[in-house]
């Protein structure tokens, strides 16, 4: 995928997370304008509805890719802010251990664990997700090429998951999915802005080929 298609799908990350929620609570017979009734359980996390759900499996999707991203970048490419961030994102690992402890609290499917290049599990499509095509050109690339695409890549997945937070602030039942939504998007906008800062000072110094 192309820089410009990678700048494109960023722009419209929000919208295509909202929409996906949106036809998620469909399926599941709710008026328009209404969450999906709350369901019962016997787990700690006894309150949820589709906007929990659907936020969990979305975000354990663009989690676990950008932990497979972060795992590129070692022989790709010698930039220390890239290097940097790709040893955060591989230490923060509890993220997604929880979103799966949420959504095995609820009894609802699991999604499968994430394969780079892969066909994506049910419940792991959607904005911000990379295929296969995007992961066999960047894992053939390096130096300038690489962090143009890892950049692009990275900041696409971000403004999925700063989207998904924000619907799950709005629409979610679970007081721990609401926590864990509010406490992550803090984190990903500060982390969205150094990678956006970082491919504008790459671009203005020629880095970004």
């Amino acid at each position: 995928m192309t820089s410009r298609n990678y700048a494109a799908a960023a722009a419209t990350a929000g919208a295509a997370v909202i929409a996906a929620v949106a036809l998620a609570a469909c399926g599941t017979g709710a008026s328009p304008g209404t969450q999906a009734p709350v369901r019962a359980s016997t787990s700690a996390t006894a309150a949820f509805n589709t906007a929990d759900t659907t936020f969990t499996t979305s975000m354990l999707g663009l989690e676990e890719q950008a932990a497979a991203m972060a795992g590129t970048v070692t022989g790709h490419t010698a930039t220390p802010e890239l290097q940097q961030f790709a040893a955060h994102v591989r230490a923060r690992a509890g993220d997604a251990q929880r979103m799966r402890e949420l959504v095995g609290g609820w009894r609802q499917p699991m999604p499968a664990p994430y394969s780079p290049g892969a066909s994506l599990p049910a419940g792991m499509m959607g904005a911000g997700m990379m295929n296969a095509a995007d992961w066999a050109e960047i894992s053939h690339e390096h130096g300038q090429s690489f962090n143009r695409h890892w950049l692009d890549a990275m900041i696409s997945s971000y403004n999925a998951e700063v989207a998904l937070c924000r619907h799950e602030l709005g629409s979610g039942a679970s007081t721990q999915a609401r926590a864990l939504a509010r406490a992550l998007l803090t984190e990903r906008q500060s982390e969205l802005a150094h990678l956006q800062q970082w491919h504008h000072d790459m671009h203005q110094m020629g880095m970004m080929g």
